[in-house]
């Protein structure tokens, strides 16, 4: 079934099929027609969906509800043509109003802004308990349950690890020991970079490692556009195309090799003692002894072949306090504690901004690929390949996306990161 019998006139073609807000009480008011923008945000390292709402009404809804803070939203935002599965669709706790404007004497403007209601339910949970077992499940579990979970029903995405863990939950919120298991997880590979997040579709707690190997979403282009022409001169309509290209594009940071150093990524030393039993061990880690275990964006690593590394870049102080609680093993993550601090900072290692015409089925996690243009002269004799930025262009994750809608227009502002480069980095060329 499709979301939508209404034909895609082009790229970002929306239609705000609902807005709805509903009081404690339950009070609804329709508001479609009042919003001038709604803006999702999904984050690959949060573990909520939150936005925004630009509203311009004349009747007081401030008043005439009134809005206090425990208000609901209900948004249903259509791509014309996708399945109705594709739809930005949710149910949102209203949290905060800003930024409210007198633009006349009966006309007003103000942003609200809303966050999944599990938020609301985890700043009201403190959990004091103790966790064993696998990490997907103790995750499940923090995400359903009534009494010290989320009390969520929305779906929720595991992948299996290989590790039991255990550990206390002292007195933490639902979502604070959900990233604390997070942190422990490793899966098959031993990759430890596991994330957890929310998008459209539910709770997901994945390795990035994984995320690596899912198939290719969607390929964006910049400076590659062409439009194929009409016999009469014009342009022909290509909204398939029109999706691929990118409007904008930002490198805030290029790289930081320094920052790199620093945060572990590329070697580390880790110190750790058990007070109780009297141990003491060092353990020095390279990326490189361990880089071809884990799977990767792009065939090509950020480093060159030649790179020193020194393990005293990065000096942990790791306490391993064993029989602290009784018929409890470690409670802490020492073992794998070097691989996640350098393969998330490795994640990170290239990022870029875009800006696409939107589309609802984008979402956090997804591959992308990216094609950038050199900034270089070129000549008649170069072909394609010749032409592309090898450095930036290539595979990328959604690690974050912001939903801009308007009744005109969808825009998706997306921030893309990669761990591994489409070019080999050769020093003796």
């Amino acid at each position: 079934m499709q979301s939508s019998d209404k034909e895609l006139r082009f790229a970002g073609d929306v239609s705000i099929e609902k807005c709805d807000i509903f009081t404690s009480g339950g009070l609804k008011q329709d508001i479609a027609a009042q919003v001038i923008a709604i803006s999702i945000y999904e984050d690959l390292f949060s573990p909520f969906i939150s936005g925004s709402l630009t509203v311009r009404e004349s009747f007081d809804l401030v008043n005439l509800f009134p809005f206090v803070g425990e208000e609901m939203v209900e948004i249903d935002i259509v791509t014309p043509t996708l399945e109705e599965d594709k739809n930005i669709k949710g149910t949102f706790y209203i949290y905060k109003m800003t930024d409210r404007v007198l633009l006349g004497d009966k006309l007003v403007a103000y942003v609200l802004h809303f966050i999944s209601p599990e938020a609301i339910i985890d700043l009201n949970k403190k959990v004091s308990k103790v966790y064993s077992g696998k990490p997907e499940d103790i995750v499940k579990s923090l995400i359903t349950d009534n009494l010290n979970g989320l009390q969520s029903k929305k779906e929720v995405f595991v992948e299996p690890t290989n590790k039991d863990i255990k550990f206390i939950s002292n007195f933490w919120s639902p979502a604070k020991s959900i990233n604390y298991a997070t942190s422990l997880a490793v899966n098959k590979n031993n990759a430890a970079n596991y994330v957890f997040f929310e998008n459209r579709y539910g709770f997901y707690f994945i390795s990035l490692d994984s995320l690596y190997t899912n198939g290719l979403y969607q390929s964006f282009t910049k400076d590659f556009y062409t439009r194929d022409q009409l016999p009469n001169g014009g342009d022909a309509k290509n909204i398939a195309e029109d999706f691929r290209r990118i409007d904008e594009v930002a490198i805030p940071v290029g790289f930081d090799y320094m920052d790199r150093i620093r945060g572990g990524m590329f070697a580390s030393k880790l110190v750790s003692w058990d007070l109780n039993k009297k141990v003491y061990n060092a353990k020095n880690y390279s990326i490189r002894d361990k880089y071809d275990k884990w799977n990767h964006l792009n065939p090509n690593k950020v480093l060159g072949d030649n790179a020193i590394f020194r393990s005293n870049s990065l000096l942990l102080n790791y306490p391993r306090n064993n029989a602290n609680f009784s018929g409890y093993g470690d409670a802490t993550n020492y073992k794998h504690i070097q691989e996640r601090i350098s393969l998330m900072k490795l994640a990170e290692s290239s990022k870029i901004e875009i800006t696409v015409p939107g589309r609802s089925d984008y979402t956090v996690g997804q591959k992308v690929s990216v094609t950038l243009n050199k900034i270089q002269p070129v000549s008649a004799e170069d072909d394609d390949q010749d032409l592309v930025d090898k450095m930036f262009s290539g595979f990328y994750i959604i690690s974050a996306i912001n939903h801009y809608v308007t009744r005109e227009r969808h825009e998706c502002h997306m921030e893309l990161i990669k761990d591994s480069l489409q070019m080999k980095i050769d020093r003796n060329k």
